[in-house]
């Protein structure tokens, strides 16, 4: 008995170890994309991704408490595909809301899914020898959907609206210390219901749904969810101006979120709105849809710092940081030291 054991397990080891070769070498072949970022009517130069294909983080943390226990350990070394991990055993996770096959769901069994007539902005989409997609960061410690709908890439849309803080006549000058370029701006966020953190107030792109509708769509139900009747016809001609002229796009590409999985990934199109006081005034903000409040919020040092307890959610951070440094650039504000 113990021999047919031995035997079994080598079978299956070897079995194992070809489709990690042949997972190698098809990862391998695949070109890395670059990110293209628009300016205002053109290209305004390219940028990296958030880190350059830094390792993700969010993605093997149990940062979204849903995944509580829901997460293999998956040490920095070995979070590439390219690197053979013949022992690695993530843990089969899918939310039960997901599991209820909501109609923006896909099917329970990937194989079902035409991934060759869906789009990644990060590279070709590859799927396992059992037809799952993988998560073109590396590996995660959970495998399936967990909280996602679809396999392979979710898009989203994340609206950065900016003003300059308004100062107050007799008030002392804002304190700018630890802020890029000595200048404080001003976002609108929301709090998000399931982590508590501060976050842009986007959401996902529903199919069939241009990236400009998601913007408006999801900003008003997030950040502009009104009882009033007049208060919110008021805000949505004030948003017409918002989002008149379709922003200033500042990244597009993969998400370090805590939802991801092996198999089923977040990524996003980010744009910004650079709106003066006297528009940002008319904005009656309040939070909406999955959020617990929101309002401006000073972009200040403590928010931007990377760890901070206050700190943006997911890479909202990195999203907010080339949103500013870009609109002082156009603005032609000066980046002073600090």
């Amino acid at each position: 008995k113990q021999m047919e054991d031995r035997e079994a397990l080598d079978v299956h080891m070897l079995t194992v170890g070809s489709e990690l070769g042949w997972l190698k070498q098809q990862v391998s072949h695949v070109p890395r994309a670059s990110v293209q970022v628009q300016g205002r009517g053109k290209e305004h130069g390219i940028a990296t991704r958030v880190g350059r294909r830094t390792l993700h983080r969010n993605a093997r943390s149990e940062g979204n408490s849903a995944y509580a226990g829901q997460r293999a350990v998956v040490p920095d070394w070995r979070v590439p595909w390219e690197v053979d991990w013949p022992a690695y055993e993530p843990i089969e996770f899918e939310h039960a809301v997901v599991k209820a096959q909501p109609v923006w769901a896909d099917p329970p069994d990937a194989a079902e899914v035409a991934f060759e007539h869906r789009r990644s902005f990060e590279q070709l989409i590859i799927c396992s020898p059992i037809g799952r997609p993988l998560n073109p960061r590396g590996r995660t410690g959970t495998s399936a959907r967990g909280l996602l709908g679809k396999w392979g890439p979710n898009h989203a849309a994340d609206p950065i609206v900016l003003r300059r803080k308004p100062r107050v006549p007799g008030a002392p000058a804002h304190d700018a210390k630890g802020v890029p370029g000595g200048v404080l701006f001003q976002m609108v966020a929301i709090k998000r219901a399931d982590s508590g953190q501060w976050a842009i107030p986007g959401g996902m792109v529903d199919d069939g749904e241009l990236v400009s509708e998601t913007l408006r769509r999801e900003f008003t139900e997030e950040a502009g969810a009104l009882n009033d009747p007049l208060e919110q016809a008021d805000l949505e001609d004030a948003l017409d101006e918002v989002f008149k002229d379709g922003g200033r796009q500042v990244y597009r590409g993969y998400v370090d979120d805590p939802r991801n999985t092996d198999n089923a990934w977040m990524e996003t199109t980010v744009y910004c709105f650079y709106i003066e006081e006297k528009l940002a005034s008319r904005l009656t903000l309040s939070g909406g849809s999955d959020a617990l409040q929101a309002q401006w919020l000073d972009v200040d040092g403590e928010l931007l710092r990377q760890g901070s307890p206050t700190s943006l959610y997911a890479d909202h951070r990195e999203f907010v940081l080339l949103a500013i440094s870009q609109e002082k650039e156009y603005l032609k504000i000066p980046l002073l030291a600090v």
